[in-house]
């Protein structure tokens, strides 16, 4: 690429795509969490687990999913940009597949702990 061609918005956005469905997730999450504490989510019982267990758990699982639809994009995008092996194929569309990755670990990571951890106290 020489340095003074412009790189398509659509290249950028899908570098960013995995944190970006990360950090909704992490808002949103958080978010959940102390709006259930104020409510007494974590008193309500919905079978063996707490409706606050419930909805985060649900809330992770909709996250992961989503993660794991932005490494499969960036996944088809690299493969349809050509080249052979990994440093061969455009830098963009292999960055983007690595921070695809690194969110999705991230995600797992930052919120994965709701499975466990109390909710509340």
């Amino acid at each position: 690429m020489i340095l003074s061609e412009r790189v398509p918005a659509s290249r950028l956005m899908w570098l960013l795509a995995g944190f970006i469905v990360w950090s909704i997730a992490f808002v949103a999450l958080y978010s959940v969490l102390s709006v259930g504490c104020v409510f007494g989510w974590d008193q309500v019982h919905f079978g063996p687990v707490s409706v606050q267990r419930a909805v985060l758990v649900a809330l992770l699982g909709v996250s992961l999913a989503a993660g794991w639809w932005v490494v499969r994009i960036t996944a088809e995008r690299r493969r349809a940009a050509g080249g052979a092996g990994l440093v061969l194929r455009p830098f963009m569309e292999t960055a983007a597949w690595m921070a695809a990755w690194a969110a999705l670990a991230s995600t797992l990571f930052s919120l994965g702990p709701v499975l466990f951890l109390t909710a509340c106290h």
